[in-house]
């Protein structure tokens, strides 16, 4: 890759913090335009935070405009890459080193308006400072199935992800419970390594965040997709591919 060239497609980035010990997961669907390559709104740019065994949907640092996060990376000279993650308002700047696809780097941030960084013993208010990498990541695809829990009650789920060329992503849901029977159509977008969708169950709408861990570094089992309630922002439940 060039230094002319940017980058494009989906990208997860893992952002880890030597303030708070958290770690975020930025998720991107990359547009180029020159050197330039951007991810701006929910169907192009999700983050989630786990920190202290927590997980945070829209990241622990989001601005006041929770959902709507974003994210840059500028390619200048001998592949040096500057990047800004935005969280819904609360922004950082990074600056990283392109090696192939693999963008990586550090951020340090002061005088944030992250409420997580106020009253951390050893740092001024508003300060965080961390390392980031960022990798291109596969299509979501394949069935996945467990217990869910909804609206009704506990589901046995099945739910099977098909992402299109354009991101795009349509999802077929089967449960199986004392109250939610049947066959229902999810759809939305795929974000990096995680799904955006929602859909009609019994006549109430659903929306969730499903994050897929391929190895099991976050959620503790490999090819697994942890299913938000994004109306709730709870933990719906694991579920594992088949």
């Amino acid at each position: 890759m060039t230094p002319s060239s940017a980058i494009s497609g989906a990208y997860e980035f893992v952002v880890t913090s030597n303030v708070t010990g958290g770690t975020t997961l930025v998720e991107a669907n990359f547009t180029a335009n020159g050197n330039q390559s951007s991810a701006v709104g929910p169907s192009r740019a999700q983050i989630l935070t786990r920190e202290n065994k927590i997980w945070y949907v829209n990241g622990v640092c989001a601005g006041p405009t929770p959902g709507q996060n974003a994210l840059t990376a500028n390619v200048t000279s001998h592949n040096n890459v500057a990047v800004t993650f935005n969280q819904g308002g609360n922004t950082l700047d990074g600056q990283g080193v392109l090696t192939g696809t693999t963008i990586s780097g550090n951020y340090s941030v002061s005088n944030s308006n992250c409420p997580d960084l106020v009253g951390i013993i050893g740092f001024p208010p508003g300060f965080d400072s961390g390392g980031f990498t960022g990798n291109p990541v596969p299509d979501l695809a394949g069935t996945f199935s467990g217990v869910l829990n909804s609206p009704s009650g506990v589901d046995n789920a099945a739910v099977t992800l098909k992402e299109n060329s354009d991101h795009t992503l349509t999802v077929q849901v089967n449960l199986t419970g004392t109250v939610d029977n049947g066959s229902f159509a999810f759809s939305g977008s795929a974000v990096g390594n995680t799904m955006f969708v929602s859909g009609s169950v019994n006549g109430r709408v659903l929306s969730w965040l499903g994050y897929v861990d391929y190895t099991g570094r976050f959620t503790g089992t490999p090819n697994s997709v942890l299913i938000f309630d994004y109306d709730t922002q709870a933990i719906a439940g694991l579920l594992v591919k088949q």
